[in-house]
């Protein structure tokens, strides 16, 4: 067990804690993250607004593409924000348990191995994730510096570390088990240092696991099939594509189109250029029907699930076809 517990723990030796629930300082991190929700908003109906005020062309298509992007990060960050509210650590001899939301982890206090201050890890690498100050949370690894002639005389490597934090590392503790280290941010650090130590001298009374518990819908099987989401992802992309091509060949268009031809090249249906949309509702409306309802088969009848989305890629290629066509005729 390493000894930064009792370094920033001070000289007290008891708290005076009556409960075993320790909560964060969260106030910079839900300002920050309240403020840049607001950023997003405003810049989702600023671009609403732009796009419905000038003619029809590839840049409306960017504006109401940069406004789903921006309308999707203000609800991840919302969603963030709310896990940031609920987060809370409840330490007892048997465990610490971490609430962040809908994700939970129980630590058994039998199997930490070392508690590490913040300040120590070096060379720190996060993955790619959506932070902001006052809001850590994160998977990352790091080297562990050396405390000096008592300590190791290299630096230990920390790899996975799970953060669980609204403070920098100098406000964060690491504790390390066998498998993995986790990095949390109580508000009162120092009386929370004092606690856990008491409880690892004292002892558990009863064996617990370490677990980890998460929204269920992150364990369905499709995020782990390559074919299916290949497929979505091949589907809604060409429509979207289609889409971007038609904004950007619209104003270039006549007033009135030619929709179809007879075999001797006369045509047959002429109407306002805005209709050519119509085939873009279309490929939209098979796009949502065909995707909702391969997710209602793809536990039971997984193959009517790949029958469904591989003919949604089949009906956008087709209607590729059918505006290229109708394009090329003006």
């Amino acid at each position: 067990m390493g000894s930064d517990s009792d370094r920033l723990g001070s000289d007290r030796l008891g708290s005076d804690r009556q409960d075993n629930t320790w909560h964060l300082a969260i106030r910079t991190g839900w300002i920050i993250g309240l403020a840049l929700t607001v950023v997003c908003i405003a810049a989702m109906v600023g671009l609403v607004v732009w796009a419905l005020v000038i003619p029809l062309s590839i840049w409306v298509f960017l504006m109401l593409v940069g406004a789903c992007l921006a309308l999707g990060l203000a609800i991840r960050i919302v969603y963030q924000l709310w896990g940031l509210v609920n987060a809370r650590y409840e330490l007892d001899r048997n465990a610490l348990t971490i609430y962040w939301g809908p994700v939970e982890h129980q630590i058994p206090m039998g199997s930490i191995r070392e508690v590490i201050a913040g300040t120590r890890l070096q060379n720190l690498h996060i993955r790619p994730s959506l932070r902001w100050p006052g809001y850590h949370v994160a998977l990352g690894r790091a080297t562990v510096a050396p405390v000096g002639e008592a300590g190791p005389t290299t630096s230990a490597a920390l790899d996975p570390i799970l953060f669980y934090a609204s403070a920098s590392r100098g406000g964060q503790v690491v504790l390390r088990t066998d498998a993995v280290a986790y990095a949390i941010s109580p508000a009162d650090l120092e009386d929370f240092l004092v606690a856990l130590r008491e409880r690892l001298e004292m002892g558990p009374t009863q064996e617990v696991e370490e677990r980890a518990t998460h929204p269920k819908f992150l364990d369905w099987q499709i995020w782990k099939d390559r074919w299916a989401l290949s497929m979505l992802m091949v589907g809604f992309g060409l429509l979207i594509l289609l889409t971007g091509i038609l904004c950007w060949r619209f104003p270039y268009l006549p007033p009135e189109v030619v929709l179809r031809i007879s075999a001797a090249g006369e045509p047959l249906l002429v109407a306002g250029a805005a209709r050519i949309f119509y085939v873009v509702a279309v490929g939209a409306a098979f796009a949502v029907l065909n995707t909702a309802l391969g997710f209602v088969f793809y536990n039971r009848q997984r193959p009517i699930a790949y029958f469904l989305w591989s003919g949604l890629v089949a009906i956008i290629a087709s209607l590729w076809v059918a505006i290229i066509s109708i394009l090329l005729m003006q």
